[in-house]
């Protein structure tokens, strides 16, 4: 690439520098990691492959690491997709939501980055380490959806003498779906994919697919992993044998066992309810958020929109205006090869926005026509919408990416590009997610607060029943920062990945 090139990418970048450093999507919709953790986080573990090789004894690359991070992140989004979700929003409606949700979190959104029924799945307790006690209150969750669950075998919440630990985590000889399963099955298949990757026979190997599809995996099994120091009373129980007393061990008094010729309380995990869903995503049980993850990306697609449209003037590709070749669709025509289309691309989006917005306008007070209300509603052809709106933002950045990587010194620029980026992306999308965000905030917050008042007595049943050995996830997860034992639990887990990772 001739230096006229390279300046012109250059000026790209100097002309959607933000005033402080962010990452694509960075910090403006909270991940599930966000909200629940602060000193430790999925995304702060994952950070830790860094410290170890890559295939080959090579360095691993930021791209690489969010491919891992991306397959971890999808297994806590996964919750969305349970019984109360499912009784008032179908399973396609909410992958709209979530896929959204990614772009912010993860920066792309096609791709390997889709977020796919398939790769988006249901809440299954296995894949979180979660106690399966009171699951769809005692209804088969399959006739909501049949990749959920099924009624709870008595036997998978009693404790296995050989470990100390409920069986439902590693316990494989009763037939129920165990975490410890789940964890073989993902790494096997991570396995399988690195090695067609790296080995495949007849012109198989080197594909990007499978080495993208091998890092996902490996990103799903280490959200399980990570989950066991967070999501159970290992901590507790570790800071007992050290010989500190004053630890309560989220399990009654009378609930100790015979282990190994010693007496010691049960490993065990939380109950994972409606409650604790709320609790965990939507910031409605007496924690410190006041806004849920719905109300945090339609106040950024609002906000968005509105700037979209207060903007004067002839508006350039990121709501600037300008003329000639000042504003950004100028100099993006100017790109080596893909300029042309990207600003035609740019035009017909936002006229395909904009029509969205006035069919909006027209049926506004129309509850036959709300998303989510409407029988006609198709969420497969609102997918086919905003499709192309996330695809021509990947390929934006795909390109500006693989022209700076053969600048020397030029990478780290990529990851301080200006949120207009985003923020015009959102423009784009508000007219079309927006009425959706409406219906689907209204079903998972209905009925909250009556469910969050008759809980309480629950939440606090370890310590008012002494032979009680399931606490609930809210009580026992060190997936908050408020939780004294988060730094514990986090430093355990980033250990763990860098011994099972290589």
């Amino acid at each position: 690439m001739g230096w006229g090139s390279a300046l012109l990418v250059l000026g790209l970048l100097l002309f959607v520098l933000p005033g402080k450093a962010a990452a694509f999507g960075a910090g403006n919709i909270p991940s599930i990691a966000q909200v629940e953790g602060h000193n430790w986080r999925h995304g702060d573990i994952e950070d830790m492959l860094k410290t170890v090789a890559f295939l080959h004894g090579k360095k691993w690359t930021t791209m690489m690491i969010g491919r891992v991070y991306f397959g971890n992140w999808l297994r806590d989004y996964s919750q969305a997709v349970d019984v109360g979700s499912l009784k008032g929003i179908n399973a396609a409606t909410i992958r709209i939501i979530v896929w959204v949700l990614s772009f912010m979190a993860n920066g792309y959104a096609t791709e390997e980055f889709e977020v796919t029924e398939e790769r988006l799945g249901a809440y299954r307790p296995e894949e979180h380490i979660d106690n399966p006690l009171g699951y769809a209150d005692g209804q088969d969750a399959r006739q909501f959806d049949p990749r959920l669950r099924g009624p709870v075998d008595p036997r998978e919440l009693e404790i296995d003498p050989r470990t100390g630990m409920k069986n439902y985590i590693a316990n494989e000889s009763g037939g129920w779906a165990t975490s410890a399963g789940y964890l073989r099955w993902s790494f096997a298949r991570s396995i399988h994919f690195g090695r067609v990757y790296t080995n495949g026979a007849s012109g198989t190997s080197g594909k990007e697919a499978d080495l993208c599809e091998a890092l996902r995996c490996l990103g799903q099994a280490l959200h399980c992993m990570e989950d066991f120091s967070a999501h159970s009373n290992y901590c507790e129980l570790a800071l007992v044998e050290l010989g500190f007393r004053n630890v309560f061990p989220h399990c009654g008094s009378a609930t100790q066992i015979h282990l190994n010729g010693r007496t010691v309380y049960p490993l065990v995990t939380g109950t994972f309810g409606a409650v604790d869903f709320l609790h965990s995503v939507l910031g409605e049980a007496n924690d410190h958020f006041t806004q849920s993850e719905v109300d945090e990306i339609d106040i950024a697609l609002k906000n968005a929109e509105q700037a979209n449209k207060s903007t004067s003037g002839q508006r350039g590709f990121f709501g600037g205006t300008g003329s000639g070749g000042s504003d950004f669709v100028s100099l993006l025509g100017q790109l080596p090869g893909v300029g042309d289309g990207f600003a035609s691309q740019a035009r017909n989006l936002k006229a395909m926005s904009e029509a969205q917005e006035q069919e909006n306008t027209r049926s506004a007070g129309n509850v036959n026509v709300v998303p989510g209300m409407s029988p006609n509603f198709d969420p497969v052809r609102v997918s086919g919408q905003i499709y192309p709106i996330l695809e021509f933002r990947d390929k934006i950045v795909r390109s500006i990416n693989n022209m700076i990587s053969k600048i020397p010194g030029l990478e780290s620029l990529l990851e301080r590009i200006s949120e207009t980026l985003t923020a015009f992306i959102l423009g784009l999308l508000a007219p079309f997610i927006r009425p959706i965000i409406s219906q689907v905030s209204k079903a998972l917050k209905e009925g909250s607060a009556g469910l969050i008042e008759t809980s309480a007595n629950q939440q606090l049943e370890p310590w008012t029943n002494p032979r009680c050995d399931n606490p609930t996830h809210s009580m026992l997860s060190k997936d908050h920062f408020t939780n004294i034992l988060n730094s514990c639990a986090g430093r355990v887990a980033a250990t763990v990945l860098q011994y099972v990772v290589p």
